[in-house]
């Protein structure tokens, strides 16, 4: 098995304390009940998408700036290979 393989990664967990250290909030309700998933784009861009689980605001951030659903549609979009 392969040194890698064999290696633990912690993943953390809500359980524990420490956890809950520095967490994201919502930027509507403040609620630290979000999901935050980091992406790259079909266009090799690099982006975060936020979700609150209390209000639903959802947002998607490229760095600092703010992305509308239609520019992130347009980033993930696979343009079909010539040939």
């Amino acid at each position: 098995m392969a040194a890698a393989a064999q290696e633990q990664v912690d993943l953390g967990s809500l359980l524990r304390p420490q956890a809950r250290v520095n967490r994201p909030q919502c930027a509507v309700c403040s609620s630290e009940r979000v999901t935050r998933i980091a992406l790259e784009l079909e266009d090799g861009s690099q982006v975060d998408f936020t979700n609150c689980l209390d209000c639903d605001h959802r947002v998607w951030q490229q760095g600092d700036d703010v992305l509308s659903v239609e520019r992130v549609l347009s980033k993930a979009r696979r343009i079909p290979k010539a040939g």
